[in-house]
């Protein structure tokens, strides 16, 4: 039985929510984010300024170097580099999918070296992270951040006829 008339568009739509911005994956960016800069990053650039510049020993260089990894001096200070530039990407959301997608490499290249190590609590977060930086390249920031502000990495939405 028809119970209304007219069109689909001139039916009364439901109220969103008032914390719909808030429902999007920018608590998991933020999250992940704040952890990799504060428990990581942030140790892993201390350490590669002391070992580049102040010329300080750093004994993940010499771990990394018998697993095999090529000139870990400069590799271990370009991937804590990395980490930082990508942890405070994810904090204001400015670019996540090309960060996540410069991140990954990097991730699975420690998976590798601590699958030659033996390093499992380290594997298992860094599992973690890969889950993560894949969500974040599939679903991007969300809408409480920089892109979301500038809608960047967004296709432009058919316009209606």
């Amino acid at each position: 039985m028809l119970t209304s008339y007219g069109s689909y568009d001139t039916a009364k739509k439901p109220e969103p929510h008032p914390l719909h911005p808030f429902r999007t994956v920018a608590v998991l960016r933020v999250g992940a984010a704040v952890v990799l800069f504060l428990q990581y990053s942030l140790e892993g650039i201390l350490r590669a300024y002391n070992f580049v510049w102040n010329k300080a020993s750093w004994e993940l260089v010499d771990t990394v170097g018998q697993a095999g990894v090529p000139w870990p001096q400069f590799v271990l200070p370009a991937a804590a580099l990395i980490a930082v530039a990508v942890s405070v990407a994810w904090m204001v959301g400015f670019l996540t999918r090309l960060f996540a997608t410069v991140f990954l490499p990097v991730l699975l290249a420690a998976l590798l070296i601590m699958e030659k190590v033996g390093g499992e609590t380290h594997a298992t977060v860094c599992w973690l992270y890969v889950f993560i930086t894949i969500t974040l390249m599939f679903y991007g920031s969300g809408i409480m951040s920089v892109d979301g502000l500038f809608k960047l990495g967004s296709r432009p939405r058919p316009k209606k006829r």
